[in-house]
């Protein structure tokens, strides 16, 4: 349960208002693009500068083609809703199962 109410705030919204609504913004692929690009780099990124909710696992191909897939569909959830929330709730949902009924 705090795992599930700490992930809202952390990284679900956190994340997705600086990738998604600062940076990609609700035109341009380039720059939609690009977030997602600073997206996938920001979890090796939390590894290298030691960070305390980094997990080895950031560093993975397979995590990171994951990670490529989740930006992508909350961009596009961010561009067509018009709202940060159904983007947020995915991520959060994800991060969820992942790090409560996955172990991650």
């Amino acid at each position: 349960m705090g795992l599930a109410l700490i992930a809202i705030i952390i990284p679900a919204l956190g994340e997705e208002m600086v990738f998604r609504v600062l940076l990609a913004g609700r035109r341009g692929r380039w720059r939609a693009g690009a977030a997602l690009a600073l997206f996938v780099l920001w979890h090796p990124a939390q590894l290298w500068l030691g960070l305390p909710m980094a997990q080895p696992v950031f560093a993975n191909p397979a995590f990171l083609a994951i990670t490529a897939a989740l930006g992508l569909a909350c961009t596009i959830s961010w561009r067509r809703s018009g709202s940060v929330w159904p983007a947020a709730a995915m991520h959060w949902a994800l991060v969820v199962m992942w790090k409560g009924l996955a172990g991650g």
